[in-house]
């Protein structure tokens, strides 16, 4: 209930982004209790799930758990501004977001689980139909700024669980189709957005299907004709084509170097230790700025080195090390390589990807925590 909850809040955070864009106007109405109310939800199952797993994990698995959790929440409570202050507890710094991670402990149910990849399906769906809607009533926008505006939030939750559904149903006949269309979807909304990682994302997402399907024939010749579909899209489609011309213009564009050496240059031993806390910030050519488009460097540089390191062995240690088995299952091999993605997005290659209470962290969490699951299980590769 706390995920679908979520899911329904997505339109309403796009719909916020919207305002802030146009207006400058970030707050919410009543609809601001989905969110909270679905957190709330999400955090009673972490802490339900984590008597129901105790046998169910690796003990080490539970201890970089609690040891993020731990630390974060020291954190918080020495630099946040404090328990009662409902915004700081949700914010990507506070403790929300990390005892959520807990969702990692729900997903070794084998029944669950088939209800969580239906349930995916279902939400691909009704976020494509939040991007067609808005494209046929609000267009796609005169500039990259309106098009962020108006699908930013949209294509963000797309390029995390669309390349799931469409690689995890490549076997399942009655889906094909249909994801194969939520994948067409969440390409186009990337392309509207002018993002060109997630538009990378989906290339490495096409070339992994086309080294597991055995009619490579017949998927050169799909893909054809669906990239003829979408170059007839760009060249006869005043707003696409100016996307695709902005984006153009963008393929080589270095937009983060300079952030990125700023910042290690005002980065001190003590910091990466302990982390400079919630209020954590650096500067730009006299602007400060709070804000870090590698998740790494930025979890280092609030938290400190022990949450950093204990995500990394959870998140990227694990999976890879799952991703470099030999003879892993289909479904295995699709959740590691969705893992190894989010690491690399993390590190830069997405800069709209958190570590949050949005609803595709959450999705990351449970596919994550399956494959924790199927490691515990395996005694020759721990």
């Amino acid at each position: 209930m706390g995920l679908g909850l979520n899911l329904i809040f997505v339109y309403f955070e796009q719909g916020r982004l919207y305002n802030n864009f146009t207006y400058g106007d970030l707050s919410l109405g009543p609809e601001k209790y989905i969110r909270s109310f679905s957190v709330i939800l999400i955090c009673l199952t972490v802490i339900l799930n984590l008597f129901a797993s105790k046998k169910k994990y690796l003990s080490k698995i539970f201890i970089a758990f609690f040891l993020i959790l731990g630390f974060i929440t020291i954190n918080y409570l020495v630099t946040g501004p404090g328990m009662d202050d409902l915004t700081g507890l949700m914010d990507a710094k506070g403790i929300g977001p990390w005892l959520a991670f807990g969702l990692i402990f729900t997903a070794f149910d084998d029944y669950r689980y088939d209800l969580f990849k239906k349930f995916l399906v279902i939400s691909a769906i009704t976020i494509s139909f939040f991007v067609i809607y808005t494209l046929i009533f609000n267009g796609i926008g005169l500039y990259r700024g309106q098009s962020l505006a108006k699908y930013r939030i949209f294509a963000t939750n797309l390029v995390w669980i669309t390349p799931f559904v469409f690689l995890i149903s490549k076997n399942n006949k009655k889906l094909r189709i249909i994801s194969i269309f939520l994948l067409f979807i969440g390409i186009a909304s990337a392309l509207i957005c002018v993002t060109r990682s997630f538009l990378l994302i989906y290339l490495l997402v096409l070339i992994f299907d086309f080294f597991h399907t055995k009619k490579k024939t017949g998927y050169i010749i799909g893909l054809v004709v669906v990239g003829i579909l979408f170059l007839y899209m760009l060249f006869n489609t005043e707003s696409f084509s100016s996307s695709y011309e902005l984006l153009a213009k963008r393929g080589l564009e270095d937009s983060r170097s300079n952030q990125l050496v700023e910042f290690l240059t005002q980065l001190n031993f003590f910091d990466i230790i302990v982390g400079q806390g919630f209020e954590s910030s650096y500067y730009i050519d006299g602007m400060e700025y709070n804000i870090l488009d590698n998740q790494w460097l930025k979890l280092i540089w609030w938290a400190g080195l022990i949450p950093a390191i204990s995500y990394f062995y959870l998140t990227a240690y694990i999976p890879l090390k799952l991703f470099l088995k030999k003879n892993q299952d289909y479904e295995t091999k699709v959740e590691t390589f969705v893992l190894i993605i989010w690491t690399l997005a993390c590190a830069g290659l997405a800069i709209y990807t958190t570590m949050s209470v949005d609803f595709y962290f959450f999705i990351i969490c449970i596919i994550q925590g399956r494959l924790l699951y199927k490691y515990s299980l395996r005694s020759d590769i721990r």
